[in-house]
């Protein structure tokens, strides 16, 4: 309990953030974040962490997300053991990670839930507030707001069509508030809103399949293996208006159109706010058999836990101070080294060279192997980075280094003569146990449906995988 509250902040957006609020003023840091800068969440954070450990203010508006669902589940059903949709809620692993891993979904989720409450006891300014300090937190939660408006077409409560067009006003005023409200901030601040473009390219170029697999992996890696077809049984079995039914499609679509975007960082808390209607629709079709779905949730959380309880995954070789690491751009925000450091995929290779002629030694990590593949997200591999087993961003050094162990990494030395035909041959390990059948740090380790495709399937995680150097030679 203890690492989790006061661990590393293990997200990648968090340390530099963590840096922004420690060495700049209040009213500086709400134009200080990447895009789309995040003004609300930086404010909140400046103020929070002169208090509280990061992961601590996670769990802090994680409780406070977790009761306004509870007060959200009894508006709606009133009676019964409404808390078991709660509890299902809490239990999904996209909203356990962003309850005790702080990002800025950490709390645009609490704001959405808030505005859905104020939405459903209709009080207005709150509700505007609420969506205010929502976008202002993230913009692209704009694309969240359609969630709330779909909620009482879903669960069939009757609300009045003034009532709907009369908060779909205050909504559209909120949005438009709040971006004039990152406008000033980019004015005032002299900066380009830089990241926008990058962005819908990076959406846009992604290609109808590798959409449909972010849709697919981010859906049953957050809300469990089972989710989607047992919601396909339920839904078949219970919706019979067809209001309910569009309603659903529409949900659905709006998920998958968020869904369907490829991040380098944790995927599933994009789509976090459906959390909040699934699980109440579990309940609200499964009444007392939820137990049932929460005890098949409690082992994927609790393999996590263990995880997240655990010290961080990003460390350094032991290695001499003052020389050169070679390491993988994506774990950059917490790698730090007394020498230089080589981004593999940032900076240029070539300089290897330079270096070993003059007299450096120059290392590389065992991330930097794999990567972009078994890359951690946090203490998980990304939800993608199990595939192309053995092809990897660091295959060419082999092809021109001798490659050595050293430490808990490898030191490349220079190669003189004609490469070895055998020059950057994978070598791919596995554990052969049972229980290593599967990556410890999937995030759905303890998911029985996970295993159960593995088993049919006879599919095996691979540990990890190097290549023969430039001489033909694998360093072990």
């Amino acid at each position: 309990m203890h690492q989790l509250i006061f661990g590393p902040a293990l997200f990648y957006d968090i340390p530099e953030y963590l840096s922004i609020v420690s060495n700049n003023s209040f009213l500086q840091v709400f134009s200080m974040g990447h895009f789309p800068i995040h003004p609300i969440f930086m404010g909140i954070l400046w103020v929070m962490t002169r208090v509280l450990p990061v992961n601590a203010i996670a769990m802090l508006f994680g409780a406070i997300s977790i009761f306004i669902f509870n007060k959200i589940s009894k508006l709606l059903f009133k009676e019964g053991s409404y808390w078991l949709s709660t509890v299902i809620f809490a239990l999904f692993p996209a909203v356990w990670l962003i309850n005790t891993n702080l990002m800025v979904e950490s709390m645009t989720l609490t704001f959405f839930l808030s505005a859905l409450y104020f939405f459903l006891s209709k009080k207005k300014i709150w509700f505007f507030i609420s969506l205010f300090l929502m976008i202002g937190t993230h913009l692209q939660s704009i694309f969240w707001i359609p969630a709330i408006f779909l909620f009482p077409y879903i669960f069939e409560i009757k609300i009045e069509k003034k009532t709907v067009l009369d908060y779909l006003k205050i909504s559209l005023a909120a949005t438009i508030v709040s971006i004039g409200f990152y406008i000033l901030l980019y004015y005032f601040s002299g900066r380009i809103p830089g990241g926008t473009t990058e962005q819908l390219s990076t959406y846009f170029s992604s290609g109808i399949l590798r959409m449909i697999r972010n849709i697919w992996l981010s859906f049953i890696h957050n809300f469990g293996t089972f989710t989607p077809f047992i919601f396909v049984i339920l839904l078949f079995k219970n919706v019979k208006s067809k209001k309910v039914l569009v309603s659903w499609v529409l949900f659905f679509a709006l998920v998958f159109l968020i869904g369907a975007n490829w991040q380098g960082d944790f995927m599933g808390r994009r789509i976090v706010f459906a959390g909040v209607i699934l699980a109440l629709a579990l309940y609200k079709y499964l009444l007392k058999r939820s137990v049932l779905f929460i005890l098949y949730l409690l082992p994927i959380v609790m393999a996590n836990v263990i995880l997240y309880a655990s010290r961080t995954p990003f460390v350094v070789p032991n290695i001499p101070k003052g020389q050169v690491l070679v390491e993988t751009h994506y774990v950059k925000p917490f790698i730090k080294y007394d020498g230089t450091v080589l981004w593999i995929g940032g900076d240029e290779m070539g300089a290897i060279d330079d270096y070993l002629k003059n007299g450096k030694r120059v290392f590389l990590t065992k991330q930097a192997v794999n990567a972009p593949y078994l890359l951690l997200v946090g203490q998980n591999y990304h939800i993608t980075s199990l595939g192309k087993v053995g092809d990897s961003e660091s295959r060419f050094l082999f092809k021109k280094y001798i490659v050595e162990p050293y430490a808990e990494g490898f030191e490349l030395k220079i190669f003189k003569g004609i490469a070895s035909q055998e020059a950057g041959k994978p070598v791919i390990f596995f554990d052969q146990s049972f229980w290593g059948r599967l990556a410890r740090r999937r995030i759905d380790y303890g998911d029985i449906g996970t295993w159960i495709w593995a088993l049919v399937t006879n599919h095996r995680d691979p540990t990890g995988w190097i290549y023969k150097d430039a001489r033909g030679v694998v360093a072990y």
